[in-house]
């Protein structure tokens, strides 16, 4: 599911019940927010042309409108953005053995376009949320939706919630597909179950559980990418297994230092899915008022995954199953990212920004990493958003 559940809202909201900020209860908020994010080149002595190349550009535009009502509550977002530059297309051995990355030859440029809306209603003492959503790009279309309860029993400091979302999935490459073999056109299908638990210790801390399970079936191979076979000296088509199936864990504690006026926030998930990828997510955050109207948030991430069973660089020939893939994203890595945010409540205007950095690295893995892809990525985030309540 797309939305974040309820219950981390609520979670979220009561840990930050911050002087100023949080105090802005109104029947509708209208939101902006723009971010640019911007890969960093890749090195020369990784490339195997032997010069550097510019990666990938984002620019994101997000209109958000939120209303209330009689205890029902309706949000609806606007997404569009414009990605381009280029992208990995497929690892090989350079002149000592050690793999270096091929990029894509042309510049890509794609949009895309991605509608939203949830209603929210309370059904006998429960919440019960739908989400409907649709997204649009010139190669891919998709349709999603979901719904979910929370329920917060009158005697007990506990929440629980549930969901389960769908999401239905179409691709058409056509923007850089120029290998003979690229498929035509392929779909897939998403299915999201959702558990977890708010338990509410004292008025200054809470603590968050979830378990989730995800299916995938069809079409999850990477249309714009290759894989190097040695024995043939030459690629062949991206080809990844037709089904998955993704379990995850996630833990979250809020704890509000009233003697500073500040809050902790600790999150952790632990991911594991039939690719045998297992992941690690750990992200610490402070969230400090500096008056009554202005907040600064401080916060580091840090990952850590193991490689899918049939990922390589690249292999001498090709596996028996015909599995193949060098995407850095199925490769084992670690990385670590520092965000920096900023709020400022004026009157009934919220303004505020942020900058992230993220490196990907095999000296951040958890294990130890022989062969490090050498397309992971590097990238700068920064966001400004602007937001009205009436």
């Amino acid at each position: 599911m797309k939305r974040r559940p309820p219950s981390l809202g609520a979670l979220t909201a009561a840990a930050l019940a911050l002087p100023g900020l949080a105090a802005a209860q109104t029947e509708i908020q209208a939101d902006y927010l723009y971010a640019h994010y911007r890969e960093g080149d890749l090195p020369a002595a990784r490339a195997a042309s032997g010069q550097g190349s510019d990666r990938y550009e984002i620019d994101t535009h997000l209109i958000r409108l939120a209303g209330e009502r009689d205890e029902h509550s309706l949000t609806a977002s606007l997404l569009y953005e414009t990605m381009s530059g280029a992208s990995p297309w497929w690892v090989q051995p350079g002149a000592d053995g050690q793999p270096v990355q091929v990029m894509s030859g042309a510049s890509i440029r794609e949009e895309r376009i991605d509608l939203d809306a949830t209603l929210t209603t309370p059904v006998r003492g429960a919440e019960l949320g739908a989400t409907l959503g649709y997204s649009h790009e010139d190669d891919y279309e998709a349709v999603n939706g979901g719904v979910e309860a929370e329920f917060t029993p009158e005697s007990g400091p506990r929440t629980y919630s549930l969901g389960l979302g769908y999401s239905y999935d179409r691709i058409d490459p056509t923007i850089g597909a120029s290998s003979a073999d690229v498929i035509d056109d392929a779909d897939r299908d998403s299915v999201n179950v959702y558990a977890g638990s708010t338990w509410v210790i004292n008025p200054q801390t809470l603590v968050q559980g979830a378990l989730s399970f995800s299916l995938q079936d069809g079409y999850l191979s990477d249309p714009y990418k290759r894989a190097f076979l040695t024995d043939i000296a030459n690629t062949v088509r991206d080809r990844r297994p037709e089904n998955r199936r993704q379990w995850s864990l996630s833990t979250r504690l809020r704890h509000f230092v009233r003697a500073v006026g500040g809050a902790f926030h600790v999150d952790y998930r632990f991911h594991r899915d039939d690719w045998r990828i297992e992941s690690h997510t750990l992200e610490l955050a402070w969230h400090q008022t500096l008056d009554p109207s202005l907040r600064i948030s401080p916060s580091i991430r840090w990952y850590s995954q193991s490689q899918a069973y049939f990922y390589a660089p690249f292999y001498g020939s090709l596996r028996d199953d015909g599995l193949a893939s060098s995407d850095y994203r199925l490769s084992p890595y670690g990385a670590l990212s520092f965000r920096l945010d900023l709020r400022k409540v004026v009157d009934d205007w919220l303004l505020g920004g942020g900058v992230e950095w993220y490196e990907a690295s095999k000296d951040y893995a958890l294990g130890s990493v022989k062969v490090e892809n050498p397309g992971l990525i590097d990238y700068l985030n920064v966001t400004v958003r602007l937001g009205r309540r009436f």
